[in-house]
Order: structure tokens, then C-alpha cells, then sequence
């Protein structure tokens, strides 16, 4: 009988054990996360400012394209 509770302890404590590793994963694994999800906050404003200056670049075409369909005359 003892020696049965005595193994049910170990068991237990090597449970525990494991436990606690998963544990210091997953703090580990969550401080990466911070610096994974501030980059790809970083990322998300880079390629906002890339389609804003897309616009602008497709504006100044349009504009360009106007200026010279109208100086050229037409047959």
C-alpha cells in the first residue's frame, strides 16, 4: 500500500514537472509572439504608405496622360 502512494507521489511530481516545462514554453512563446506581432505591425504600415504612393504614382500618370492627349491633335 505504501509503496503504491509512494509511486502515485512520483507520478505526480514528474507530471508536475512537465507541467511547469510546458508552462516556461509557452511564456517563452508568448514573448516572441510581442515581437512577431510588432513587426508585422511595422509591415502593415510600410505597405500602407507603399498603396498611398502607388495612388499618387497612378495620379500623376492620369495627369500626364491627360496633358498630353490634349496636346496632340486629333485626325
Amino acid at each position: 500500500m505504501a509503496q503504491a502512494t509512494l509511486k502515485n507521489q512520483q507520478t505526480i511530481i514528474g507530471n508536475n514537472r512537465v507541467i511547469l516545462r510546458n508552462q516556461r514554453k509557452i511564456l517563452r512563446n508568448q514573448k516572441r509572439l510581442t515581437v512577431v506581432v510588432g513587426n508585422q505591425l511595422k509591415i502593415l504600415r510600410n505597405q500602407k504608405a507603399i498603396i498611398q504612393n502607388q495612388k499618387k504614382i497612378l495620379a500623376a500618370h492620369a495627369r500626364l496622360i491627360t496633358k498630353y492627349s490634349a496636346a496632340v491633335p486629333r485626325r
